[in-house]
């Protein structure tokens, strides 16, 4: 039970054996044996890190990662936490105690007061156990999270939980743990507008650095699809294409026809690449039964998906996946959004009085803070809605069979991919994902990306202009239903 988690809190438990214990002056924390650990103390600091990081400019272990990080101070801690890529969560214990995750939230934290006790862990069903939480009384919120769309979507909103006083860290934030307030963190000064090539230069170097370190220390296995997503990771490897298996999984119940098993396969046979295409089976009730025993409404494919198939070899694995930087890929177009219920349906939920209200606070809230920045509302909303409570919630998950992250997972990265104007970013043609394919690898160009008859019409509308009114249009008037 609880395998690969962890809990720090102020209240004295009692956690399986196996178990690791660290003590952070009110607090202690608790990590399962399985879990990546690292630490590192001196008489006025201690940090402990959770997971693998790697570094975009510097070649160092983890281990020399968390001695620098001794020696700077919070806004230099955030400034050096930007250029970390991989799967990880960084304790900072000072005359404060603050905790940071990575870019798009993937290794979970879950964090709340209950009985006068603080705790923070890796899913919500870890603090229920150890600190009994309740749902929350709030009607309207027990509406939602009782409805047939939540037990069936499973996607986690925003900061929140269905439990009273337990919330969510997402993306862009870090945790003071002594009153227990998520603080935003990004954006943290203005967007500047650069070239394709200038951001360019600078991604490729940062994507084959990141590369070259995961190639020393563990054996790679890289995911193609049809999307642009993967066709920017595969080209990324370019430079050490015989070292890396590539591989497709096919889910069960579609057709092998579909175009995101055919596409990479006449990219694999083309470019003589050491390639797998595998079955995934449908999972077991009873396996089923065991991940609900572990996590509080978890979503079944990424343990269906991810399992470690794979053999090993004389260094670990590990699986590369194109999740995230479809934050800079203008994700939920250009559309302004009003209000709470303007966001709900930009983020395609159903109509909800919960939802509306949850939305609306976070608008308030967040939408000076990265207007004024020069960023896009909409891209914020995506990478701290869906990115956090998608990709980086399935990576989480994911990770309790097999060691997997995104290249993408960067702040740094997507910083600079965001820099890059919204027109050459566009969703279904982003020409800058082009850009730096044909300057990676240019032969992955001559494949079709998604070549389904909706995007066709999707790009005639844009091509058109009409897409964008489309847009307003679904906002205002449509409903991807609704739960009352």
């Amino acid at each position: 039970m609880f395998k690969k988690q962890y809990i720090l809190t102020n209240k004295n438990i009692s956690t399986p054996k196996n178990w690791l214990t660290s003590n952070f002056g009110d607090f202690e924390l608790f990590v399962d044996s399985e879990l990546n650990y690292t630490e590192y103390e001196i008489p006025t600091k201690k940090v402990a890190l959770l997971g693998y990081v790697f570094h975009a400019i510097d070649n160092l272990l983890e281990e020399k990662l968390i001695e620098r990080i001794v020696t700077l101070n919070h806004e230099e801690i955030l400034d050096e936490v930007d250029l970390w890529c991989g799967h990880f969560i960084l304790f900072v214990k000072t005359d404060s105690f603050r905790i940071y995750n990575d870019a798009c939230a993937s290794f979970k934290i879950f964090y709340g007061e209950k009985e006068c006790y603080k705790a923070i862990g890796s899913d919500p069903k870890v603090l229920t156990h150890f600190l009994k939480f309740e749902e929350d009384k709030d009607s309207e919120k027990k509406k939602f999270y009782s409805s047939d769309f939540f037990k069936n979507d499973r996607t986690k909103i925003g900061h929140d939980t269905r439990f009273e006083n337990m919330y969510q860290l997402v993306a862009n934030h870090f945790l003071q743990v002594e009153n227990l307030k998520s603080v935003r963190s990004f954006p943290r000064k203005g967007r500047i507008e650069i070239s394709q090539r200038e951001a360019g230069k600078k991604l490729i170097r940062l994507f084959q650095n990141i590369i070259f370190q995961i190639d020393k220390r563990y054996t790679i296995y890289t995911s193609i699809t049809a999307g642009f997503d993967s066709r920017l990771l595969v080209s990324a490897t370019h430079k050490i294409a015989k070292r890396i298996s590539y591989y497709t999984f096919k889910l069960p119940n579609e057709k092998e026809s579909f175009i995101d098993y055919t596409i990479p396969r006449k990219i694999a046979t083309e470019l003589d690449l050491n390639y797998s295409f595998i079955y995934i089976n449908n999972m077991e009730n009873s396996e089923k039964e065991r991940i609900e025993a572990t996590f509080d409404f978890p979503r079944f494919r990424p343990f269906q998906q991810y399992q470690n198939i794979f053999p090993e070899k004389e260094k670990p694995n590990i699986l590369l996946v194109g999740f995230v930087c479809e934050v800079a890929k203008n994700y939920l177009e250009r559309v302004k959004v009003e209000n709470g219920k303007d966001v709900v349906r930009a983020v395609h939920l159903p109509d909800n009085k919960y939802l509306n209200k949850h939305y609306q606070k976070w608008l308030k809230k967040n939408r000076r803070a990265i207007e004024k920045n020069g960023y896009e509302l909409l891209d914020f909303i995506h990478w701290e809605q869906d990115i956090t409570n998608f990709a980086g919630q399935n990576t989480f998950y994911a990770n309790h069979c097999v060691n997997l992250f995104s290249v993408f997972n960067c702040r740094e990265v997507l910083e600079i991919m965001l820099a890059v104007s919204p027109s050459e970013r566009d969703g279904k043609s982003p020409r800058f994902f082009k850009y730096l394919i044909k300057k990676m690898w240019p032969e992955l160009l001559n494949y079709p990306f998604n070549p389904s008859y909706r995007e066709k019409i999707i790009l005639f509308m844009k091509k058109i202009k009409v897409y964008p009114f489309y847009k307003y249009l679904q906002i205002k008037f449509h409903k991807n239903g609704v739960v009352k």
